[in-house]
């Protein structure tokens, strides 16, 4: 009998040891994705400060009237809420904040543009679909996704030129394991990335990777197959509130 209890015993701390390592090595992984989300949600701010960098060159000295000063601090707004949503980020569905900042942010910068150039301001659309960090989309293409199939997707006036013209569009690529990938198929682990721009806020009404889930679903991305057929390119629903609110819970801080 002693020998049965010794064993049970020992199966006991190896079932124990067992769990101590998969919960380690789920921690582990856990921060690496939160680690990654905050990456690419770090870039996009960076990004996002280059043109308002830019911006300020163009209107620097300038005369501005009181439409384009409202977008331009609108822009300048939107940048600093986007840095603390992402210092404030603890989970990696809270980069919809960042998103969510970003894409206000981007719009009030193609205001400010338009307006300067005496040009009418372009409706608000959702993000470009090859790479949210082209703003927002200009029109909608019809783009042929190798071993995937053809979709009709959003685009910014540059990839939409590039794809009628058989060229391969600017995607915003991210790192997937050993591989460098599009962003809609790095797997879960970026997956807010994606949802963060097309289906919260400005995106609300568009679910991007519709028609793409086979291989999103292969390699363990996002997206509902089936079920979602088109978009509102306006994005009415903005919901965005530059003071702080909704983007500051959402990052989980005050931005």
């Amino acid at each position: 009998m002693w020998w049965f209890l010794a064993a049970l015993g020992g199966g006991g701390l190896a079932l124990a040891g067992r769990y101590l390592w998969d919960r380690r090595a789920a921690t582990q992984g856990d921060a690496e994705e939160l680690e990654q989300i905050k990456k690419l949600a770090d870039e996009d701010v960076t990004l996002l400060g280059e043109e308002l960098a830019r911006l300020d060159g163009r209107v620097t000295g300038r005369e501005l009237d009181t439409d384009t000063r409202v977008d331009y601090q609108l822009a300048l707004d939107s940048y600093e809420v986007a840095q603390r949503a992402v210092r404030g980020i603890r989970k990696p569905e809270a980069i919809s904040a960042v998103t969510d900042a970003l894409a206000t942010g981007r719009y009030a910068i193609v205001c400010v543009q338009a307006r300067v150039a005496g040009e009418p301001v372009p409706e608000r659309r959702v993000p470009c679909f090859f790479n949210p960090q082209h703003g927002p989309s200009t029109t909608d293409v019809v783009w042929t996704q190798p071993k995937v199939g053809t979709r009709t997707v959003p685009a910014c006036a540059q990839d939409a030129a590039r794809v009628r013209a058989g060229d391969e569009p600017e995607v915003r690529y991210v790192q997937y394991g050993s591989r460098r990938v599009p962003y809609w198929e790095a797997g879960a682990a970026v997956a807010p990335y994606g949802e963060g721009y097309f289906t919260v806020g400005v995106g609300a009404s568009y679910i991007p990777l519709a028609g793409f889930e086979s291989q999103a679903g292969a390699t363990g991305g996002w997206g509902d197959p089936g079920t979602h057929t088109g978009y509102d390119p306006t994005g009415h629903d903005a919901g965005f509130d530059p003071g702080g609110g909704d983007a500051g819970g959402g990052g989980g801080g005050d931005g």
